[in-house]
């Protein structure tokens, strides 16, 4: 799917979520995630710039940095370091991707308009979504090396409660990466993604709470 001319702008800024580790209900805070997003601008493109650094004892540390086209959302690169060490790079080009893992390459084929994981919570906070809408993506995944369907469908309005207790009507979406499914929370208006949640396995979910 091209986005070219259907999102509104993001907006740059820094963001901090909090990791909750839900298990047979009961909720424990099991880390924190730091994020800036940045719009860099070259003589001949505008790129944006997500970067997000995970902290947990319980499911490791991580920073990821992706940078994309500002205007139709293609990737360009994408780094994951995991404890201070990079284990993967990816660099696209039209209708490729080269994936880097330690001393081992790879060139694998991709979809034309293929979007990166890491992008759609961008694309959650900038596309107009409406319920009952349904929106498809030719996805990839950096990590696995795998080409990833992906299929967005805003479920309802909800008010939700923040983590400083603020109520806010939120837009909550249905996505699903292949046969992986995870809901989130996007204020509307201030085009804010608030709340992640995904079910790891049984009785197991974790959340991204802002």
């Amino acid at each position: 799917m091209n986005v070219k001319g259907m999102t509104y702008p993001l907006i740059e800024g820094q963001d901090e979520k909090q990791i909750y580790w839900i298990e047979q209900g009961e909720s424990v805070q099991i880390g924190q995630t730091y994020e800036t997003i940045r719009l860099e601008k070259t003589s001949h493109q505008s790129i944006l710039v997500r970067e997000q650094e995970l902290m947990s004892e319980k499911i490791g540390n991580r920073k990821i940095r992706l940078m994309i086209d500002a205007e139709d959302y293609a990737p360009f690169e994408f780094v994951e370091y995991q404890a201070g060490v990079q284990t993967v790079h990816a660099l696209y080009r039209a209708d490729e991707v080269v994936i880097t893992r330690g001393h081992e390459k790879s060139v694998l084929s991709i979809h034309a308009e293929t979007v990166d994981l890491f992008s759609i919570e961008l694309l959650l906070r900038v596309l107009p979504l409406t319920v009952d809408s349904t929106l498809s993506f030719n996805g990839f995944s950096a990590v696995s090396g795998r080409e990833v369907p992906i299929q967005v469908n805003p479920l309802r309005n909800e008010l939700l409660t923040t983590e400083s207790g603020k109520n806010v009507e939120t837009l909550c979406v249905h996505v699903t990466f292949g046969e992986r499914v995870q809901y989130y929370w996007i204020d509307p208006v201030k085009r804010e993604l608030l709340k992640q949640s995904s079910q790891i396995a049984d009785g197991v979910s974790l959340e991204f709470r802002r």
